[in-house]
C-alpha cells in the first residue's frame, strides 16, 4: 500500500510539472500565433510540444496544429519575422516582408499573454489563497561566530574534519572555529575519498562580530529597510541589499543600534552575501489557558514575544529564565500580533516559575514527518504541537531533539495539541540511524520553533508587483559589474551571479521541492511567478528575445527604414548561440546543486531524510483532510 501511495503521490507530481510548466510555454506561443493571424501574417504551423512531428491534429486558417513527440511546451512557425530580405514557405512560396509594427505587436504578444496567464491564476488564488509567512517586524540572533574558516584556500564546505590540531574530531571546521581568536593558525586534516589531506588554516575575522553584532541582539531591519514576515525575509533583503556595506538595524537591551560591515562571501549560500550568524523568527506561543496569568495580561495564541521589559528573548528556554529572575515581580512583555508590535505590562506570575503557572505553550510544530521512521508509525501529523516528552515541558525544538537523541530508543510518552484538541502518545521510540559521522537517535521529524505558515490572501496586483522586483533586483545584481564602473559606485565581493540563477533543471527541482512542501497552492504559486518572470525576461532588449524585435521595430519606424536583414541575422544568430551556453552553464550548476543535495542531503552532509531543527522550514506535503490552515486578509 506504502508503494502504491507512493507512486500516486510521484505520478499527480509529474503531471502537474509537466502540464503546467508546459502550459507557460504553450500560452506564451500561443500569443505569437492569434497575433500573427489578427496581423494577417502566414503562419506555418502550430505545434503542441517540441521536436519531430507526430500528429497533424487538424487545419484551422490555413495553420496546421500538429503534436510533436517531445510533450512539453510548444512553437509556431513564422517565416515572415525571420530576418531575411525574402521570406518563404514551407512549399517554397513567397512572402511579403513583415513591416515594423505587426512585428512588434507579435513579439509583445507571447510575453502578454504569459502576463494575462499570469494574472488569471493569480486571481484564482487570491481567492483560494497561498501559505505565507507569518508578519513578524523582527528576527532574533542565537549565535554569532567570533572567527570563521578560510575556504577560498585549501578547505572545502564539504569537507569533513578527522583531525583539529593534531586531536580526534567529527565536527565541521565552522563549528571549531567560531570558538577560536581570529587570525590564528591551525592544522586541518580532512577525509577526501580514502585519503586524509593535512593542511594548515588560519582562521579568518567575522565581520559581523567586529561590527558588534551579538547573540540575543534583535533585528529589525537592514540597510534601514525594515520587513514583515522574519528572518526568512530579512535574509532575502540582505542577499538582495546589493550595496557595498550592508547595515544591519538592531535593538539590545530596549536600544536600537546599527552594525555596518562589508559582507563576505559565504559558502554556504554558494558565495552569496548571506548572513553567517544564526537567527529566527521570533518565538511563538501555541496556545494560552483560559483564567491564567498569560490570559488575563492579554497574551493570545500566536503571540510572537521579543522582550521581557528591554531583554530579548532568544526563545523558550531563555524565556522560562527571565520568567524566574523576576520572582514574582511584574514584568512588561513586547509582543508582535498579526504583523504589529504591541506592549502588555503588569504582568505576574506565580512560582513555581513554569510555563504551566503562567499559562502559556510554545507553538513548537511537526512541519513535516519522514517516512518509514517512528514519528510516522506513532500517527504524529504534520501540525501537531508538541507540549511535553516524558511530562517535560517543551520550549522549543533544539529540546525535543536532545532529549530524543538521550533516550537511545526507550519509550517515551509525548502529549500534542491536534486541531485544538490534546493528544497523548504512549510507548513511541526513537530509532538509531547511521550517518556520517555516528548513529543518533532520530524520531523522524522536522521542527518548527516559529508560528506554522498561514494562508494569506495577496491581491493579483501585489502578487506581480512582488515579482517585477524580486527581477528586477536580481537583474540589477548581475549587471552590477557594469553598471558599477559605468556609476563609479563601489560593488560588495559577495554578489549575485549567473551561477546563481536556475534554468530548467533548477526550476523543475524547485517545483517539486514545493509540491512535496507546500502542495497545489505551494505549486500554483510558483507558476505564477514563472509565467510573470518567463514574461519580463522575454521583453529584455537582447537579440533572440522578443523584446529585441520590439526594439527593432521601434527603430524601423524612427528611421522609417528597415535595418539591414545580415546585421539583424547576425546578432540574432550570435545571441541566440550565446543564450543556448548561458542555459548549458546555468543547467551545470543547477546538476552540481541537485548532486550536492542528493549526496549530502544539506551543506554538512547530513542525509535528507533525518531529523533536523529548522525554525523557518515550509510546512510539508500532507493530506488535505489533515491542513490546520490559519487564515489572513488584510490583503483582500
Amino acid at each position: 500500500m506504502d508503494i502504491l501511495l507512493s507512486i500516486l503521490d510521484a505520478t499527480w507530481k509529474v503531471i502537474f510539472i509537466v502540464f503546467f510548466f508546459g502550459f507557460c510555454i504553450f500560452i506564451h506561443e500561443f500569443g505569437h500565433m492569434l497575433a500573427a493571424l489578427w496581423q494577417g501574417l502566414h503562419v506555418e504551423r502550430f505545434s503542441i510540444g517540441m521536436g519531430p512531428v507526430m500528429w497533424k491534429i487538424f487545419t484551422w486558417r490555413n495553420v496546421d496544429f500538429v503534436l510533436s513527440w517531445i510533450p512539453f511546451g510548444g512553437y509556431v512557425a513564422l517565416p515572415q519575422l525571420d530576418a531575411t530580405d525574402s521570406p518563404k514557405t514551407m512549399q517554397d512560396k513567397k512572402l511579403e516582408p513583415c513591416k515594423p509594427w505587426p512585428r512588434a505587436v507579435v513579439a509583445f504578444a507571447g510575453p502578454f499573454f504569459n502576463i494575462l496567464f499570469g494574472f488569471v491564476l493569480a486571481f484564482i488564488m487570491w481567492g483560494v489563497g497561498l501559505w505565507e509567512n507569518p508578519k513578524a517586524s523582527s528576527c532574533i540572533i542565537s549565535s554569532v561566530p567570533q572567527s570563521l574558516p578560510d575556504y577560498e584556500k585549501e578547505l572545502s564546505i564539504t569537507d569533513r574534519l578527522v583531525a583539529f590540531d593534531g586531536e580526534p574530531t567529527d565536527l565541521f571546521a565552522d563549528e571549531i572555529c567560531a570558538k577560536l581568536e581570529p587570525g590564528t593558525t591551525h592544522s586541518v586534516t580532512v577525509k577526501r575519498g580514502d585519503k586524509d589531506v593535512t593542511f594548515d588554516m588560519t582562521t579568518l575575522a567575522n565581520p559581523e562580530w567586529e561590527a558588534g553584532l551579538r547573540a540575543g541582539d534583535r533585528i529589525v531591519g537592514v540597510n534601514g529597510k525594515h520587513f514583515t514576515k522574519g528572518y526568512e525575509e530579512f535574509s532575502m533583503e540582505y542577499v538582495f541589499s546589493g550595496a557595498y556595506k550592508v547595515t544591519v538595524n538592531a535593538i539590545r537591551d530596549g536600544k536600537p543600534f546599527d552594525a555596518t560591515y562589508i559582507p563576505l562571501r559565504n559558502p554556504l549560500m554558494e558565495g552569496l552575501g548571506a548572513p553567517f550568524f544564526t537567527a529566527t523568527s521570533p518565538v511563538a506561543l501555541g496556545g494560552v489557558h483560559p483564567n491564567s496569568p498569560a490570559a488575563m495580561a492579554g497574551l493570545q495564541a500566536g503571540d510572537q514575544l521579543l522582550q521581557l521589559n528591554d531583554t530579548n528573548i532568544m526563545g523558550g528556554k531563555e524565556f522560562l529564565e527571565l520568567l524566574a529572575k523576576m520572582d514574582g515581580a511584574p514584568f512588561s512583555l513586547l509582543v508582535t500580533r498579526n504583523g504589529k508590535d504591541m506592549l502588555l505590562e503588569g504582568i505576574r506570575c506565580p512560582a513555581p516559575y513554569t510555563l504551566h503557572n503562567f499559562g502559556a505553550f510554545f507553538a513548537v510544530s511537526v512541519s513535516s514527518v519522514v517516512p518509514d521512521l517512528p514519528a510516522k508509525k506513532a500517527g504524529i501529523r504534520r501540525g501537531d504541537r508538541i507540549l511535553s516528552v516524558d511530562g517535560v515541558e517543551v520550549l522549543d525544538s533544539k529540546q525535543i531533539t536532545e532529549y530524543i537523541r538521550s533516550t537511545e530508543g526507550k519509550p517515551m510518552t509525548i502529549n500534542l495539541v491536534r486541531n485544538g484538541k490534546p493528544l497523548e502518545l504512549k510507548g513511541v521510540c526513537s530509532e538509531k540511524v547511521e550517518m556520517e559521522g555516528g548513529a543518533v537517535y532520530l524520531l523522524g521529524v522536522t521542527l518548527s520553533n516559529s508560528a506554522p505558515k498561514v494562508i494569506g490572501h495577496p491581491n493579483p496586483w501585489a502578487q506581480f508587483t512582488r515579482i517585477v522586483s524580486q527581477t528586477w533586483r536580481t537583474l540589477s545584481l548581475l549587471f552590477s559589474p557594469i553598471t558599477s564602473r559605468v556609476t563609479g559606485r563601489e560593488r560588495g565581493q559577495a554578489t549575485v551571479k549567473v551561477e546563481h540563477m536556475s534554468g530548467a533543471l533548477g526550476i523543475l527541482t524547485m517545483m517539486w521541492y514545493t509540491l512535496s512542501s507546500e502542495g497545489l497552492r505551494g505549486g500554483f504559486s510558483l507558476i505564477i511567478l514563472i509565467t510573470f518572470s518567463l514574461a519580463i525576461m522575454n521583453l529584455l532588449p537582447i537579440p533572440a528575445l522578443d523584446g529585441c524585435y520590439i526594439l527593432f521595430s521601434i527603430i524601423e519606424i524612427v528611421i522609417r527604414r528597415r535595418l539591414p536583414y545580415k546585421l539583424v541575422n547576425a546578432l540574432v544568430s550570435i545571441f541566440f548561440y550565446l543564450l543556448l551556453a548561458l542555459i548549458v552553464y546555468i543547467t551545470f550548476f543547477d546538476g552540481r546543486r541537485i548532486f550536492r543535495l542528493l549526496k549530502f542531503g544539506s551543506i554538512k552532509g547530513v542525509p535528507p531524510k533525518v531529523e533536523k531543527v529548522t525554525p523557518d522550514a515550509p510546512p510539508a506535503a500532507q493530506e488535505k483532510q489533515n491542513e490546520q490552515p490559519v487564515e489572513t486578509k488584510e490583503e483582500k
